[in-house]
């Protein structure tokens, strides 16, 4: 009797613990390696200053962050996803609930630990002139 409230007791604590753990947390498998804090640097074609955040790259490497204009007080959000090979696609949006526009890509990489990141963008729908390049570094 003692055996069976012991094996009893075990699965419990078990099925407990395996029941917490659901459904809370990216299975390690799953967690893209470029997740983290990163700043983004991003200039216009001429090289001039276009905007700068500190951007959040989920587990899933799903974002969404808002981006400061650097001649204005106005913003403007970018969300996308960066795959686990380091592929950035995405794009701007009013908010992180948005509709995606323009385009925004690029790549990550690792580099003895340090992270970088650079790519391009355009968002020609609110201005013309909305496009350039970009680079990132992990913080």
């Amino acid at each position: 009797m003692k055996n069976i409230k012991k094996i009893f007791s075990f699965a419990l604590i078990a099925y407990i613990i395996f029941s917490l753990n659901t459904g809370c947390e990216t299975p390690v498998s799953q967690i893209v390696p470029y997740s983290g804090n990163w700043r983004f640097i991003f200039t216009y074609t001429d090289g001039s200053s276009f905007a700068d955040s500190y951007i959040t790259i989920q587990d899933t490497g799903a974002f969404c962050g808002k981006l400061t204009f650097s001649r204005t007080d106005s913003a403007i959000y970018i969300q996308g996803d960066v795959s686990a090979n380091g592929q950035i696609t995405g794009g701007f949006a009013n908010d992180c609930s948005g509709s995606v526009r323009g385009n925004l890509s690029g790549s990550f990489t690792e580099l003895m630990g340090a992270g970088f990141a650079s790519g391009t963008f355009s968002d020609t729908v609110i201005n013309s002139i909305y496009k350039g390049s970009w680079i990132a570094r992990r913080n």
